[in-house]
């Protein structure tokens, strides 16, 4: 396979400088050589570090985890493809078999694979609270999303704390089920939680969350006026709103050919002003509604009538 490539290239080369062609090297003979976890390993964290050595030549990695094992596989937990030479990811406590091959363009080695098995270390406080929602960094329009984690084994309760921008602690509660759901306030609020016993507690495990229960402002439309009738095709549409404090606000333009505004032509998300084509001897009815990033929405404008002469 390498004498045909070179033959490959030494062609082409006759046809353009070898500057030009670009060669990628044959990895179907190497290897890639798995670091950790090493097979049959136990780790005693649920934060997992893949690593394996860098293949010359290699461009990325296809990496997979499956759950037990490839062949009686319940779920593949990770596939992707990275350029490094190590992956994080955080597991529950099973049983796993992974695998991994390098790759470029052209070709690729065979996949090399090791099985290891995830278990909570038997020092309480080493072991970890695995958060399950709200994702990090949601956004999001209720005050009280509900928090949610997995068990923690000898765990008798959990300690929930929320802390402003500052880092200050403005709520905490325990509990002894993995979920509460208290009240967040406005804005960016870091969520931790950690386990504890009777005589020791885990690290807290912290994500962030976004709250906007705040809707935008009612757009007021301002042009074209009500009942104008227009020469061209092309309309700029024009409204005013007044900003609300929070999440990223958008407007929305639908434009119908019927009062009851069943009849949409188009809906877009524009700013004012805002140039859209239509078509010539029509009537039109329109109207405006803005969002913001956490999901409200804004009562929707005055509906306003023009015509567009043929």
């Amino acid at each position: 396979m390498r004498k045909i490539s070179l033959y490959i290239l030494t062609f082409l080369c006759f046809f353009y400088s070898c500057e030009e062609v670009l060669f990628e090297e044959d990895l179907s003979d190497k290897k890639t050589v798995l670091i950790a976890p090493s097979n049959d390993a136990t780790v005693e964290t649920t934060a997992v570090t893949f690593s394996w050595e860098a293949v010359d030549q290699a461009t990325e990695y296809h990496l997979q985890l499956a759950l037990p094992d490839f062949e009686n596989t319940n779920q593949i937990v990770i596939d992707t493809v990275v350029t490094t030479t190590n992956y994080n990811a955080t597991l529950t406590k099973n049983s796993y078999q992974w695998k991994v091959r390098g790759q470029n363009a052209g070709s690729a080695t065979p996949y090399t694979t090791a099985s290891f098995k995830v278990i909570e270390s038997e020092d309480f406080s080493s072991r970890e609270v695995i958060l399950i929602a709200p994702e990090n960094n949601n956004i999001t329009n209720t005050t009280t999303p509900n928090l949610q984690w997995q068990v923690v084994t000898d765990a008798t309760l959990y300690r929930v704390q929320l802390l402003n921008e500052s880092n200050e602690i403005i709520n905490e509660e325990t509990t002894s089920t993995t979920s509460v759901s208290p009240t967040f306030p406005e804005g960016v609020t870091k969520w931790q939680v950690r386990a504890e016993n009777n005589t020791q507690s885990t690290l807290y495990a912290t994500r962030t969350v976004t709250v906007d229960s705040k809707n935008p402002k009612q757009p007021m439309v301002t042009a074209p006026a009500n009942d104008a009738t227009l020469s061209g095709t092309t309309v700029t549409f024009s409204w005013t709103r007044e900003a609300v404090a929070g999440t990223t606000e958008f407007d929305k333009i639908y434009i119908y050919t019927d009062e009851d505004l069943t009849q949409l032509v188009t809906e877009q998300e524009a700013t004012s002003p805002a140039d859209i084509d239509l078509t010539a001897g029509a009537t039109y009815y329109w109207i405006v509604r803005a969002f913001d990033q956490a999901g409200n929405q804004s009562e929707t404008s005055t509906k306003s009538k023009f015509t567009i002469n043929p």
